[in-house]
Order: structure tokens, then C-alpha cells, then sequence
């Protein structure tokens, strides 16, 4: 068991920062620490189906953790509605989604129009700096389809800047995996 223990805190402290930060894009502020916590305690949890390199399994728990705390998010919003529409002098606060406070707005706008299949493929690349290969791993999916995706991804993209009549950023830079 220490033998384990030693090689997890290894793969912590090596990936803390990285977890952390793709954490910090994907949820609100004060969510953070939790989506953080909640991955590392799954991945100390199930540290044995470890395969391969540490840094796309743990990105892969802390998007399904990320996930899961927008779903209860949203439920908890759901129902702060109900409420204050039962009781009509508690008027209920909106959920403050801050992912994109740190880019363009008119970004932030329009990867918003994104589905989330789409803007996870474009912040695995752009923002989190993976190679296709690495971020496929983290989709779930073969490194083709996660091209692919990224493509589409790029295009619907630059369609939203478009739309809101922006002047289009260039989206066509890619990080690719090496043949």
C-alpha cells in the first residue's frame, strides 16, 4: 500500500497544476477546490486502472466531476426557481457562470452557442494545450474522431463569431500529435 501511496503522490504533485487549472475553465470559482478534490479522491479510488500516462485519466475524471457538478448546479438552480416562485419575497440569485471571464467576451459569447462536445474539443487544444492524442484520451474517443471534432468544432466556431458580425480570430492553429 505505501509503495501505491508514494507513486499517487507522485502523480499529485505532478499533476495538481494541470487538473486545477483545466478545473478552473469549467466550473464556477468557488467550485473549483471541490471539482479538485472530488477528482483526486476518484483517482486514488480506482488508482489501479491506471494505464498509461496519469494527466489525460485525471482530465478525463475532472470532466466527468465537472459534469456532474454543472448537472447538480443546474438542479439546485431549478429548484432555487421553484422556490422563489412559491414564495415570491425570497427572490433567488442566478448561477454566475464564469468559465470565460479571462477571455474575449465576444469568445466567451460564442463558445457558449457551442454544444459541449464542441467547446471541451476546442479547450482541450486551445486553453489546456493537449496534443489530439492526448485529448482524444480525455474525450474518450480514437485520435481521427477527436480531429475531426476539433475541426467541426473550429468552424462552428468561427460561423458564431461571424454571426455576431466580430471580427473572426483566427481558430485555424493546431496542435497536432506528432506521426
Amino acid at each position: 500500500m505505501s509503495d501505491s501511496r508514494g507513486q499517487f503522490e507522485h502523480v499529485y504533485n505532478d499533476c495538481y497544476a494541470a487538473v486545477h487549472r483545466y478545473a478552473a475553465r469549467r466550473v464556477a470559482p468557488e467550485a473549483v477546490q471541490d471539482v479538485v478534490s472530488d477528482t483526486f479522491l476518484t483517482a486514488w479510488r480506482r488508482y489501479a486502472e491506471l494505464r498509461g500516462e496519469p494527466l489525460p485519466w485525471l482530465l478525463g475524471i475532472a470532466r466527468r466531476t465537472a459534469a456532474n457538478h454543472r448537472r447538480g448546479g443546474t438542479r439546485r438552480n431549478a429548484l432555487q426557481e421553484r422556490l422563489s416562485n412559491e414564495r415570491p419575497a425570497n427572490a433567488g440569485s442566478g448561477f454566475a457562470d464564469s468559465r470565460f471571464a479571462d477571455s474575449d467576451p465576444q469568445v466567451a459569447a460564442a463558445l457558449a452557442t457551442l454544444a459541449e462536445r464542441d467547446r471541451e474539443a476546442l479547450m482541450l487544444v486551445a486553453w489546456d494545450g493537449l496534443e489530439h492524442r492526448v485529448a482524444a484520451s480525455v474525450m474518450g474517443c480514437s485520435t481521427g474522431a477527436f480531429t475531426v471534432r476539433v475541426h467541426r468544432a473550429r468552424r462552428k466556431l468561427e460561423r458564431a463569431l461571424a454571426d455576431a458580425q466580430t471580427n473572426p480570430i483566427d481558430v485555424t492553429q493546431q496542435v497536432r500529435s506528432p506521426q
